[in-house]
């Protein structure tokens, strides 16, 4: 549960939030569902989010109770443009367990997203690396680097990410992660100005661990995208700052991506898509908003015509 500093709390993590877009793209469009996979405690909280979980109409049937360590929680305290985190350590997703359940779910998925923090303990690390390596598909690994801002404790180490890249087929993390990862794998673009720097470290990622796509948010400066020899740009946003709150932001940005993606849609369709997600998201303090008919009719147009240009390039 994220926990705000306002006294509002909402169901949220990385994951989760990128599943419920997901979810919801899913179904407005008929063109599939989702499978969130998580454990809570066996307390209220977590029995508020299967709850809700459910409400959202998504199945809790992959998220496991465990009776021995609480639902995890989130203190999320904001500053403009910004946020900052103190995530309980020793929860139960700490201690996500393998299983042949998972393992069906895996075989049968066409895209699988993971992150870092949930690879914190060695037991939901073994069981993430054990599920991504079954998926046939896409495999994306959003990065998230997540630091405790009070004590500054690191949910990552060099080789869980060095690790995750090299499962994943696409890659989504902002500037700063670009930054931080380059130093650490000892990527180099040096005395360049910050957008061409940015451009040569992409793809370096993109040719050593062989990734189909890397996109790269920037805040207020908008997002980079980079496959094959594609290079896409969002330009910068125009949102009043006082009226943006970033949590899920790179959420919503990566699930339009993937999304497009996985329906075989050019790279200015996903990137269009992920815009559309992310501008909705920032405007709300929740980073799990349903989206209202207006912003399904977007997504339902921008579908129609990405999917009629998918049909032309497959047919030449």
């Amino acid at each position: 549960m994220d926990r705000f500093d306002s006294g509002a709390v909402t169901l949220g993590g990385a994951p989760f939030n990128l599943t419920f877009h997901l979810h919801q793209l899913l179904a407005a469009l008929d063109l599939g569902e989702t499978a969130f996979v998580s454990a809570v405690g066996e307390d209220a909280p977590g029995d508020d989010i299967r709850s809700q979980v459910t409400q959202a109409g998504m199945s809790p049937r992959y998220l496991t109770v465990d009776q021995s360590h609480p639902t995890g929680a989130a203190r999320v305290f904001e500053t403009p443009g910004e946020a900052g985190f103190e995530i309980l350590q020793d929860v139960a997703w700490d201690y996500l367990r393998a299983s042949p359940e998972l393992d069906a779910l895996a075989e049968r998925s066409q895209a699988v997203v993971f992150g870092s923090l949930a690879q914190r303990s060695a037991t939901s690390r073994a069981t993430i690396r054990n599920f991504v390596s079954r998926v046939d598909g896409t495999r994306l690994y959003d990065v998230n680097l997540r630091r405790n801002t009070t004590d500054g404790v690191a949910g990552y180490s060099a080789e869980i990410i060095a690790e995750s890249l090299a499962l994943a087929t696409v890659v989504k993390m902002n500037d700063a992660e670009l930054e931080e990862i380059a130093g650490m794998l000892g990527f180099h673009a040096e005395d360049q100005e910050a957008e061409t720097q940015s451009w040569n470290l992409m793809g370096q990622f993109l040719r050593r661990y062989d990734l189909t796509a890397i996109t790269v948010t920037r805040g207020s400066h908008g997002a980079l995208l980079m496959g094959g020899e594609k290079r896409l740009k969002l330009a910068d946003s125009t949102l009043p700052p006082e009226s943006v709150h970033p949590v899920g932001a790179g959420d919503s940005f990566a699930a339009g991506v993937l999304f497009g993606m996985v329906q075989n849609w050019r790279l200015e369709d996903c990137l269009r898509l992920a815009e559309i997600l992310s501008i909705w998201v920032v405007s709300h303090i929740s980073a799990t908003p349903r989206m209202t008919s207006e912003v399904l009719a977007s997504v339902k147009e921008l579908a129609e015509r990405a999917t009629a240009s998918c049909a032309r390039r497959e047919s030449r």
